[in-house]
């Protein structure tokens, strides 16, 4: 499967999805993120939102979501998710980590760090 960040002639910057319902971590990670370089950056606050701006197909290269692994497993978006290309990142859960790694995923485990958001991005994003 084609992924975003593996095309080389891409000329639209990386889109992060960030569904968080702590107003100041989700500004955490978005502020950590813009500090790699332009990008398209969409917050949500709930589940119910993340389904109104995923779109199957749309390219996107990371989410981070405040979810846990069983509840993203059982959630009706999550094979929109999958179609999008992102890899996922994982806020909350750290005892399901190695379910999460299992799926080449990255968990970021709170309380976290701009060097600890940036090194989530290098293990789920091959570009960065």
């Amino acid at each position: 499967m084609h992924m975003p960040y593996d095309d080389p002639t891409r000329q639209e910057p990386l889109k992060y999805i960030v569904m968080e319902s702590n107003l100041l971590i989700a500004e955490d990670i978005c502020g950590a993120l813009l500090a790699r370089g332009p990008c398209r950056l969409v917050k949500v606050a709930t589940h119910e939102e993340l389904q109104d701006v995923v779109t199957p197909g749309g390219p996107v290269a990371a989410m981070f979501l405040e979810m846990r692994f069983d509840d993203l497993m059982a959630s009706p978006v999550y094979p929109a998710l999958l179609l999008t290309g992102a890899k996922i990142v994982l806020t909350v859960g750290e005892d399901d980590e190695a379910a999460v790694l299992d799926q080449g995923w990255a968990m970021l485990v709170r309380p976290f760090t701009e060097d600890m958001i940036h090194g989530s991005l290098r293990t789920a994003v091959r570009e960065i």
